[in-house]
């Protein structure tokens, strides 16, 4: 297993390098529990549709900050994260990831493989899993979004930050609206070029933007995130036209970490 993970501190961050050169994750030393990147932001806007899950089921540990953030702000939720590779687990400490508890976990696992073969059910599933090459392979096949949504209750989502070229972002996201029924918004995140996919097992046709903001209002005083402007994206998103979201998603060529 090639880019050893490493940890950089220059007192304002900590960093979880891949690499030389690939930064994973950051830390703010200050506000070790605030996401620093725009992406994780992002996800977050899946507590919109799904306030208080029972049990959200993270895929790539990095750095925590997903998991940091989830066990701080959701007190009742269950949380279990899924990593790979042994030394970034190893790492956990430094980036003041919670030790293991009744409610949080970490699983020395392989993504695609704990799916396949688990019989646990969770309300949401955030994929944020990369190496210093790229996403995690398996990340772009049909039976892992299947089995994902096997074991997602009724009103459960997925949702997936994707970080490849235009054409490779084509097929992921042709291949999991075809695992959700077409049940999907998609977010670009700017400026970070990330791209954050929202598919849902079920979702109202056009979804409640009414009372989707009265909810953001009050994720926001809980949690303190701009969730309603995340709210007006997820929007203005679910709304653009096919030939709209084809022109935005070539704007930009993402950097290619395939």
């Amino acid at each position: 297993m090639s880019g050893e993970p490493s940890v950089v501190d220059d007192g304002i961050y900590r960093r979880l390098y891949f690499g030389p050169d690939y930064i994973q994750s950051e830390m703010s030393v200050d506000d070790p529990i605030a996401l620093q990147l725009a992406y994780t932001r992002r996800m977050m806007a899946a507590l919109l549709f799904l306030p208080r899950p029972k049990h959200i089921v993270i895929a790539g540990l990095g750095g925590g900050s997903l998991t940091k953030f989830c066990h701080h702000h959701l007190p009742r939720t269950r949380i279990t994260t899924l990593e790979i590779d042994a030394r970034v687990i190893a790492l956990a400490g430094e980036f003041q990831v919670p030790a293991d508890a009744p409610r949080s976990r970490i699983v020395h696992a392989e993504a695609c493989e704990w799916f396949a073969n688990t019989d646990e059910r969770f309300d949401l599933v955030l994929l944020d899993g990369y190496t210093e090459t790229g996403i995690a392979s398996g990340f772009g096949q049909p039976e892992f979004y299947a089995n994902i949504r096997a074991r997602l209750r009724p009103d459960g989502m997925l949702v997936a930050n994707i970080l490849v070229t235009t054409e490779a972002l084509r097929r992921y996201k042709r291949v999991i609206a075809e695992a959700f029924d077409e049940r999907m918004i998609v977010q670009r995140v700017v400026p970070d070029g990330n791209t954050v996919i929202f598919a849902f097992q079920a979702l109202a046709t056009p979804p409640d933007w009414v009372a989707l903001g009265r909810e953001a209002k009050k994720l926001e005083s809980r949690l303190g995130l701009d969730f309603p402007a995340y709210a007006r994206a997820m929007r203005r998103a679910y709304e653009r036209t096919p030939a709209e979201a084809e022109a935005l998603a070539a704007r930009d060529e993402p950097l290619n970490l395939l």
